[in-house]
């Protein structure tokens, strides 16, 4: 399967949902009145209620109205990955790149740079991270670099990867070009994978 291809906004996309939420404090209804009015439904299945004739228990409400509420909208494969690029943080002839996890995310991920030279790669895994090879050399290394004339050449991407499924298959899920939109020689990019 072929990653799917991202661009820069993808990692920030934003969507406004609508949501009911209370508009005043709470305050007794009747049960017959929650359990008539659907907008109240959670608050009556949790509310002691024996039935919408029960006179004994009453059900805690309040009135509702409508919210806007801004969420970050998913990628594809249902992950979000913050973005922060620092300017100025590596020499001039070279760009970093970063991955970090989450806490709670122990699955394994990989950020590698695809160009017409070697791939260069960070993964992590259960807390750990590594640097292009699993050597004791690289334990613990979360950031590598590359020349910045490579990395902002028209043909280079960088490649996300995760372990999917039952078996955690290592899998490619997306793929970011036109990485000279945002990054300049001296950059350090951290891709930090927030949710899988």
């Amino acid at each position: 399967m072929a990653a799917t291809g991202i661009s820069w906004a993808d990692f920030s996309a934003t969507q406004v949902k609508y949501v009911f939420s209370c508009a005043t404090s709470v305050y007794a209804h009747s049960c017959a009145f929650c359990a008539a009015d659907g907008l109240y439904s959670a608050e009556y299945f949790t509310s002691g209620c024996t039935s919408p004739g029960d006179i004994t228990n009453r059900c805690f409400t309040c009135d509702k109205a409508l919210f806007p509420v801004t969420e970050r909208v998913e990628l594809p494969d249902g992950d979000l990955i913050d973005v922060t690029i620092d300017h100025g943080i590596a020499a001039s002839n070279v760009v970093e790149f970063r991955l970090q996890s989450a806490s709670g995310i122990g699955r394994w991920k990989q950020v590698t740079v695809l160009s017409s030279s070697q791939p260069w790669k960070v993964w992590n895994e259960s807390g750990s991270s590594w640097c292009n090879w699993p050597s004791p050399s690289t334990a613990n290394c979360d950031t590598n670099s590359e020349w910045s004339s490579i990395v902002l050449d028209p043909s280079t991407r960088f490649l996300f990867s995760k372990s999917k499924g039952l078996f955690g298959t290592h899998t490619d899920v997306y793929e970011l070009s036109n990485l000279s939109a945002r990054l300049t020689g001296g950059d350090r990019v951290t891709f930090r994978w927030v949710q899988d």
